[in-house]
């Protein structure tokens, strides 16, 4: 497993809470250095073990690190990137992050850039954010989409990997295209459909809503502010998805104005069929990205 002697999270909220708790319960780093605009959250996570040491100086922080995690909302990330690159890091440093987008953020990303940041996804998280809700076993037995681009060496790719499974994840390769695509569909639309049921379910009705309802419309309750900049960010395959979406209950529709009883059970057997098949397909995918 790697050992870092000084790993860096920029953002300690939920996610980057989490890394830090896993880091230092697995004994990864010999310092976990906690980074960010407010010194109210930084001493948050200081107090609930998430970080051994804090400090609002960017580059104070990153000083002879040799690894530096982003966690900061997807619109922020390119920015961190190019300024924790810039900084003094340690000479095989790794700077990584967790944005739920990746084709705008390694676009933007200079050349130059490229031999210290290879892009990563943990699907982990929850409706939840901050750190009070950090865990240290987050990402165990949780799939994370590592991001290379063409011009990302191999080694920093594999040690990108080496360091989400060292957190107890699976990890799958896919270029920066080919996620944003894939995870429009399966994050990103449902967290939309989610929203607009919650949002369409009037008042009056809230006081009868029951399991379904709640669970269907979880999602719903995340960050709006971190949620627009992943919908804004990767707006065209959401787009695409959405598109398709509506083709499909275009289908449901047409299938209940004709009453067809044979065509009603096909839809719900393939919906029960793809749920029930999804934690297995989650635990066999294959390197190249695809279930």
């Amino acid at each position: 497993m790697p050992v870092f002697q000084r790993a860096v999270i920029v953002g300690v909220g939920l996610l980057g809470g989490s890394i830090g708790m896993a880091l230092r319960r697995r004994g990864l780093a010999n310092q976990v250095v906690g980074t960010g605009r407010r010194i109210q959250s930084l001493l948050e996570a200081s107090s609930l073990g998430a970080i051994t040491e804090h400090t609002c100086d960017l580059s104070a922080a990153c000083a002879k690190a040799d690894l530096v995690v982003i966690c900061t909302p997807v619109q922020s990330i390119t920015d961190y990137v190019k300024q924790v690159a810039a900084c003094s890091l340690a000479n095989n440093a790794l700077i990584t992050d967790v944005g739920s987008t990746k084709g705008r953020i390694c676009a933007d990303l200079p050349d130059s850039v490229h031999k210290y940041f290879c892009g990563s996804h943990p699907m982990a998280g929850s409706e939840n954010s901050g750190v009070r809700f950090a865990s240290d076993h987050l990402f165990e037995d949780r799939l994370t989409i590592v991001t290379p681009t063409r011009t990302t060496p191999k080694i920093l790719t594999e040690r990108t990997e080496q360091l989400w499974q060292s957190l107890g994840c699976r990890t799958v390769l896919m270029s920066p295209q080919q996620h944003d695509c894939s995870i429009a569909r399966v994050s990103h639309l449902p967290h939309l459909i989610a929203a607009a049921l919650a949002g369409q379910t009037a008042d009056d009705l809230l006081a009868l809503t029951g399991p379904g309802w709640r669970d269907t419309t979880r999602v719903a309750a995340g960050n709006v502010e971190l949620w627009r900049q992943i919908i804004t960010d990767n707006r065209l395959p959401v787009l695409e998805s959405l598109r398709d979406f509506t083709n499909s209950l275009q289908q449901w529709i047409s299938t209940l104005e004709n009453d067809d009883q044979s065509q009603l059970i096909e839809l719900l057997q393939r919906g029960k069929q793809q749920r029930d098949q999804a934690s297995g397909a989650a635990h066999h995918a294959q390197p190249d990205g695809t279930n």
